[in-house]
């Protein structure tokens, strides 16, 4: 547990995923507040326990909850704070999502069969071998999501630009979608502060189309433009939702938007008059990636090859219900 900045705490909290550790931020003072939970598992929750007796607190004295994005590693033991408050209190812990994300946490069970009709629709469009797509079973994955987090009826949704009270002063939820459609990053004006959730992360891809929502258009795209929403504050500290602080947000946005253009240009490189499934050419842009981003590679692959089309460097093509692209 770390102090980034005076009255906000950083709690460490694992997870069961190749990203690794999660961060939360207590937030002290009046209404006391807390940044995302960590995922419903028993050290995830051992952790956080640990971490707030360390500040003299404990569950059910958290008043306020603020979610960046509806991702099971960010929203999983919400409803653990909320019963604790109620048990002890007599009142739930208030819990606050985007409006575009609330499905997710206030109904995670009909948010999980769409995801995963998702996952299901992108295994089977991509080309993906035999071999690599038996190793993913569908019903066993969903058993295991709904296992690690859990509804929280009673949580409220906002839109962008609404404000927030806290003991470090007036945070602003300013919506950045494409890491999902409702992720957000709560700024602090007055202490120079951004929360960004998994918006801009340090040293790791925020993996902008895993959101598997085409209503607005393509995902990755909608990520790129996003980053402008916060680029403005380039002088301000963000505290991600992975990993250690940013300190130069300008920087880290540029790097972000050089690492994706070198995929798509190493994607259009690789084109030819022969089709290529999404899967072949998620294994060009990504190499020898294990099962568990198999998903990842896929969703950002053919938002990749939809951009090419639209840049008028590639032509996707369906063939037998599988997604091929060549050159254009």
């Amino acid at each position: 547990m770390t102090n980034p900045i005076d009255g906000v705490s950083r709690i460490e909290v694992p997870t069961p995923f190749p990203v690794g550790s999660m961060n939360c931020y207590l937030i002290e003072g009046s209404p006391l507040t807390l940044i995302d939970t960590g995922p419903k598992t028993a050290e995830s929750l051992a952790t956080i326990k640990q971490a707030l007796l360390k500040l003299s607190y404990d569950m059910s004295d958290i008043e306020q909850i603020l979610i960046t994005h509806g991702h099971l590693d960010h929203i999983g033991l919400a409803a653990q704070f909320v019963r604790e408050r109620e048990r002890i209190h007599g009142s739930p812990t208030e819990v606050w999502i985007h409006n575009r994300d609330a499905i997710a946490l206030i109904n995670y069970e009909e948010h999980a069969e769409l995801y995963m009709e998702s996952f299901v629709r992108l295994i089977e469009t991509s080309g993906v071998p035999k071999n690599d797509a038996q190793k993913l079973d569908p019903k066993r994955l969903i058993d295991y999501y709904l296992s690690i987090r859990e509804s929280v009826p009673t949580a409220r949704s906002f839109k962008d630009k609404d404000c927030f009270k806290t003991g470090i002063g007036e945070i602003t939820a300013v919506w950045v979608p494409g890491h999902s459609s409702g992720s957000v990053c709560y700024v602090c004006d007055e202490q120079q502060v951004i929360f960004s959730g998994d918006h801009i992360l340090g040293d790791i891809s925020s993996n902008p189309s895993i959101s598997f929502d085409s209503s607005k258009g393509i995902s990755m795209l909608t990520y790129l433009e996003s980053l402008n929403y916060i680029s403005s504050r380039e002088d301000y500290i963000a505290l991600p939702g992975h990993r250690n602080p940013i300190f130069d947000i300008k920087s880290r946005i540029e790097a972000l938007r050089t690492e994706y253009d070198d995929k798509f240009q190493k994607a259009a490189d690789s084109l030819t008059s022969n089709p290529q499934t999404a899967y072949e050419l998620s294994r060009t842009i990504y190499g020898d990636y294990d099962t568990n981003s198999l998903v990842l590679a896929l969703a950002e692959s053919h938002d990749i090859l939809r951009i090419l089309e639209n840049r008028n460097q590639a032509k996707v093509i369906n063939q037998n219900g599988v997604i091929h692209v060549v050159k254009h």
